[in-house]
């Protein structure tokens, strides 16, 4: 037997013996495919055991900016270094009658590197009235001496600090415009270097007792508006423009000031300065023996 003739017997013994495969198995790279895949779950445990999943990232973050926070008790006065909310107090969302809050975002585009608030983090209007660090702020001074617990009066400088940061303490920025954001309104942020663009003031919203009530101390839950020193500009809440976040849809906050055709200032410039107030310990008692007593007193 020639090698060719041998050749052709060998190929048709192989030939015989193949292995037959139905129409729908698919033939392919199986042992790169099943290499791929072990890669992939080898990169996924890596990524779990370290924290490093979007998921675990997103609910770090979560864990860090809703940590409740306790606002000072209601005291006849503003004081400086205490905890405690800005919230409009004409314009109310439409599920109930509280309004919006001034908080910091983190969004999408930073939630694989930040999880707590840094520099550069915007702000928003949030309809969520709990105390957490994202809507929890403090008025700190402008000058190198520790104004805290002193008395904040109307026309002092100071500079508005978020509760808490990843980093060196975040305080409430208005920078000038860029050509981006050029003839719109000024946009705020959070920024680490206490400039004076991060200086504000606290004015009476009345005008025609603006001047007399300057130097003088005010209240809690007082209206008033919150003027940028640099700009003059008013801080404002724009409840027509909405932006999705992570915690549901809220309200741009921005440096502008609305007027009716009076001159005055309108509802998205008022503010007030919420504290936290004295327990009616009479109310849980008449609550505790049966009566009716309406939530809104709670809170």
């Amino acid at each position: 037997m020639t090698p060719s003739e041998q050749d052709q017997k060998e190929h048709g013994k192989v030939y015989q013996n193949r292995i037959v495969y139905s129409l729908p198995v698919h033939l392919g790279l199986w042992n790169e495919e099943l290499a791929l895949r072990e890669e992939k779950n080898l990169i996924a445990t890596y990524k779990r055991e370290h924290c490093q999943l979007l998921i675990q990232k997103t609910r770090k973050m979560f864990r860090n900016v809703l940590k409740p926070t306790i606002l000072a008790i209601e005291a006849p006065y503003v004081l400086y270094g205490q905890n405690y909310q800005f919230k409009t107090c004409d314009l109310t969302t439409d599920k109930d009658s509280s309004g919006f809050y001034l908080s910091g975002v983190i969004n999408e585009r930073n939630i694989d590197t930040v999880q707590h608030f840094e520099h550069g983090c915007t702000l928003s209007g949030s309809p969520v009235k709990e105390p957490c660090v994202r809507n929890t702020f403090k008025l700190m001074g402008c000058q190198t001496n520790n104004k805290e617990g002193q008395q904040v009066f109307y026309g002092d400088d100071v500079l508005l600090q978020i509760a808490e940061s990843s980093g060196p303490p975040l305080y409430v920025q208005c920078p000038n415009s860029t050509i981006d954001t050029f003839g719109g309104h000024l946009s705020l942020r959070l920024s680490q270097f206490p400039d004076i663009y991060c200086r504000f003031k606290i004015i009476h919203w009345n005008p025609q007792k603006r001047y007399e009530t300057t130097g003088t101390t005010f209240k809690p839950d007082t209206r008033v508006i919150i003027q940028h020193t640099a700009s003059g500009r008013n801080l404002a809440i724009e409840s027509a423009q909405l932006i999705p976040s992570f915690y549901g849809p809220e309200c741009i906050v921005s440096c502008h000031t609305y007027r009716d055709s009076h001159k005055m200032e309108t509802a998205e410039n008022f503010w007030k300065i919420v504290s936290r107030p004295i327990s009616d310990t009479a109310l849980y008692v008449r609550a505790a023996k049966g009566e009716d007593i309406p939530m809104e007193f709670f809170e």
